[in-house]
């Protein structure tokens, strides 16, 4: 065809050239014979390529399928002009270009979801190839692992994961072709627990692992703490429970015919027997307020009222610990809206904390006021204060910071935690700021309009 129309083009080309030549007559210039001889070769080559174009529609198909794989469907091809099969041809190239368009949308709205979805989830996924390369990697498996790197698809593992448990656990899976279970703690402060399970990837055509991480430092804390709670408890239990059955020992073995220690003996049964009634009362009110089963009735109630009601309670203990309770006047009531009894409890036992652990001739003092919105009571002793790094953790059950001393003021390491849980009950906080020898102030914020 091409031939034929290269042909067709020179011939209509020299009859122009021709019947210019006898139009202008043979006496032109030369210069203008080399002109209209350049336009005639230019437009019989124009021609030619136009015919070209017109009656060889592939140049055509071949430019369309460029756009297409450079992901541009917009462009149609139209054929009608062309003779048979051409039109049909275009038809279906145009329902192909159109499939094409539909299933990369659709794999783009797949994709979106799947990353939507990845991003969303609290664990960590990470999947690599059967070389170790990163294929995946979620945006929570980036935080748990520290990867600071944006973009890491394509690198390989051991080049971005600084773990030699995760490195250890993934050649394990690769090697046995079963599913790894194992957990470590990641290197950076704050330390977390990781949790890791690495799966060899079911399709058959691809080999590559898929990894799972959980943190875990939650539960791992909570176990610990399920842990000390119980050895703590067997631990208090069983310091009265000895000396109950010590003393009852002693009065089956003939002391309960000697009137003088007799009497010793039984009080002293009694006292344990108190100390064990009220540590067992402590972990009853403890577990219903943790719980959040515990039932308040929410009024009214002067603060101010509440601290002098148990300053005059615990007045005749301090007098004999020789220690001088005292509350700072305020202007006028001090009115929020919580339990009577919880506020109550909070003021007592900060109060008889405080005793326990002033020397003889110190000062316990109670104040409480309002500052913007929230109603401040502060307890401030001139005791033996608390070190910093027990400071975190004076609140937490059975808590002590001197053992013996503990034991032998008589506290159950209960009162602290009871205050801060009962205070959290009502939207507030507690804090602390002591220095050794220099006494503790115990702060409780609680809101003036109730839980906040």
């Amino acid at each position: 065809m091409a031939p034929k129309l290269l042909f067709w083009c020179l011939t209509a080309s020299f009859l122009i050239w021709l019947s210019g030549s006898v139009i202008w007559g043979w006496q032109a210039e030369s210069w203008q014979w080399i002109l209209w001889t350049l336009t005639c070769v230019l437009f019989a080559w124009a021609q030619y390529r136009r015919l070209l174009w017109w009656y060889n529609p592939i140049d055509r198909f071949q430019r369309q399928l460029h756009r297409i794989s450079a992901g541009s469907y917009d462009s149609l091809l139209g054929m009608h002009g062309y003779g048979t099969p051409w039109p049909q041809i275009s038809e279906a190239f145009q329902a192909m270009r159109e499939a094409l368009r539909q299933r990369e949308q659709s794999l783009r709205d797949t994709n979106q979801r799947m990353e939507s979805v990845l991003g969303s989830m609290i664990e960590g996924v990470l999947a690599v190839d059967d070389e170790e390369n990163i294929i995946l990697l979620n945006r929570e498996a980036k935080r748990m692992l520290a990867v600071d790197q944006v973009d890491v698809l394509g690198r390989g593992l051991r080049e971005v994961v600084r773990h030699p448990e995760l490195i250890q656990a993934v050649t394990k899976a690769r090697q046995e072709q079963q599913p790894v279970f194992s957990e470590f703690v990641t290197a950076r402060t704050p330390r977390r627990v990781l949790s890791i399970r690495v799966t060899p990837l079911p399709n058959e055509q691809a080999d590559g692992l898929t990894i799972v991480l959980e943190d875990i430092t939650e539960l791992r804390q909570l176990e610990s703490m399920r842990r000390d709670f119980v050895a703590n408890v067997s631990h208090e239990l069983k310091t009265p429970l000895t000396a109950i059955k010590a003393y009852a020992e002693t009065l089956r073995l003939g002391a309960i015919s000697d009137p003088v220690h007799c009497m010793q003996f039984i009080g002293q049964i009694e006292s344990q027997s108190d100390r064990l009634h009220q540590l067992i009362l402590d972990l009853l009110h403890l577990s219903r307020v943790e719980s959040g089963k515990a039932s308040f009735e929410i009024c009214e109630i002067d603060l101010a009222e509440i601290c002098r009601n148990c300053l005059q309670v615990l007045r005749e203990q301090a007098q004999r610990s020789e220690i001088t309770l005292e509350l700072v006047p305020t202007p006028g009531p001090i009115r929020l809206q919580a339990d009577a009894e919880a506020i109550r409890m909070i003021v007592d036992n900060l109060l008889v904390n405080a005793i326990r652990y002033t020397p003889a001739g110190g000062q316990v003092q109670i104040r409480c006021r309002v500052t913007r919105g929230w109603a401040i009571l502060e307890v401030s002793d001139t005791g033996i204060g608390i070190a910093p790094e027990h400071q975190e953790r004076i609140f937490e059950r059975f808590y002590r910071v001197d053992k013996a001393r503990s034991r032998d003021v008589g506290g159950t390491g209960l009162g602290l935690s009871i205050v801060k849980h009962l205070a959290h009950s009502f939207g507030g906080t507690v804090e602390v700021e002591s220095k050794i020898g220099a006494g503790s102030t115990f702060r409780v914020r609680l809101p003036i309009g109730g839980q906040s």
